[in-house]
């Protein structure tokens, strides 16, 4: 399974959250990589708390709820229905009517409304940030050069994503149902009402009241874990690239809002919003490319579209015998031409996001560089091994990950001219 969520786009270095969940093919285990362990995540609501109650919410407020309420539930129902491009341009759009909708510098949620107030709200972002800080080091670096504001809902966000994962990946992942995940669902929609259920959620709903966070990329989120409670395979690549969105492009939705556009560009939004999606899909191709063996071999999925097989003459039968290993000796140039093509597309969505970053405010770009410089060295690393992801694993090595962060801070700090 292709590892990482998100990071997405414009999440942690992308491996950390740009990742795939599966589950075997008898159904009974499932597995993410770099998973926050239960102790990490799951565990964090026993923070100590202190609560402090605010004034009733007055009629006009709650008449408000009530319509956002409807609203959403009518946006829901429209969505279940979408499939491919289609789902994530739906949830662009209704994140761009969001961030236009409220006066700048301004969240969804009044937060004279809110619950959690002071050092209990103080202590979820510390342990949001601690989390953030152990599991994705160098994205953690890159909220540094951001306000603490910025920095602390940034966290937030990811410790959410992280928190969906564990629901797949923790101690009771063999359990997992969809009602399991419905539940999480009804959660998140508390979240965004202004009801959190614990104090980490609290972090979240206070993001809310400071952002304009849209909850439509956080449900596509969870709608990607149920698509790995039954799906293996992928007919086209309009079934992958929606399944990239739900579980990585997301993301990118998720955190624009916080990062922050440069106040020199003038241009569309959605060309910012479109560059957080390319980098997420660009990420996600990227681990099903290095995955492909270990995806096959261990849990029986094939995250390649089925019909482009075909077309280079491929079946499904050579690839679960690991068609091509030159390592061993095995040679297939079907293999290489077909790897060749699935390479140039994903450079091609990075190329995307690269054209976008520089749209970013500036105190935003070094952590998006970071993410998009280090993960596309994967595929050059792909290529290096001579195309075998079945016997080998491509990764970049520690010391060319540090050597690429002063090049990502350069690059952030001397952006193209907004358009």
């Amino acid at each position: 399974m292709p590892s990482t969520s998100g990071a997405s786009p414009f999440l942690p270095a992308a491996p950390a959250l740009a990742r795939r969940c599966s589950r075997g093919p008898n159904g009974s285990s499932r597995r993410c990589s770099r998973a926050v362990p239960a102790s990490s995540v799951s565990r964090s609501p026993t923070v100590a708390v202190q609560a402090t109650l605010a004034m009733p919410s007055p009629d006009s407020q709650r008449l408000r709820l009530q319509q956002q309420l409807q609203q959403q539930a009518q946006q829901q129902q429209a969505q279940q229905q979408l499939s491919g491009k289609d789902v994530e341009q739906a949830a662009m759009q209704a994140c761009i009517r969001t961030a236009t909708s409220v006066p700048p510098s301004s969240g969804v949620l009044d937060p004279s409304g809110l619950r959690w107030r002071g050092g209990a709200l103080e202590a979820a972002y510390e342990r949001c940030g601690a989390v953030c800080k152990e599991y994705a080091k160098t994205f953690y670096l890159g909220t540094q050069l951001m306000t603490p504001v910025q920095a602390r809902c940034i966290w937030a966000i990811y410790v959410w994503c992280r928190r969906t994962d564990e629901l797949v990946d923790g101690p009771n992942a063999s359990k997992i149902t969809p009602q399991a995940l419905d539940r999480w669902e009804e959660r998140l929609n508390g979240v965004f009402q202004g009801r959190p259920y614990d104090v980490l959620d609290a972090a979240l709903t206070d993001t809310i009241s400071k952002f304009p966070l849209e909850v439509q990329p956080f449900r596509d989120m969870i709608e990607g874990m149920r698509m790995d409670l039954f799906k293996s395979r992928y007919q086209t690549f309009d079934e992958l690239y929606e399944y990239c969105y739900r579980v990585a492009g997301t993301v990118g939705l998720m955190t624009v809002p916080v990062m922050g556009i440069d106040p020199n560009y003038k241009g569309p939004l959605d060309k910012v919003y479109r560059a957080a999606l390319a980098l997420g899909t660009a990420n996600q191709l990227t681990n099903i490319l290095r995955d492909v063996g270990e995806d096959i071999r261990e849990r029986d999925r094939i995250y390649l579209p089925l019909d482009e097989l075909r077309e280079f003459g491929i079946s499904e039968d050579e690839v679960r015998a690991g068609i091509h290993k030159p390592s061993q000796g095995k040679v297939d140039e079907r293999w290489r031409k077909f790897m060749k093509f699935q390479i140039q597309r994903a450079r091609e969505y990075f190329q995307e996001a690269e054209d976008g970053v520089d749209y970013l405010d500036v105190k935003a770009r070094w952590p998006v560089w970071s993410a998009l410089i280090l993960y596309r060295q994967i595929l050059d690393v792909i290529e290096k091994n001579d195309y075998d992801n079945f016997s080998m694993r491509a990764y970049v090595s520690k010391s060319k990950k540090l050597a690429s962060l002063p090049l990502a801070l350069l690059r952030a700090m001397m952006p193209k001219s907004p358009q």
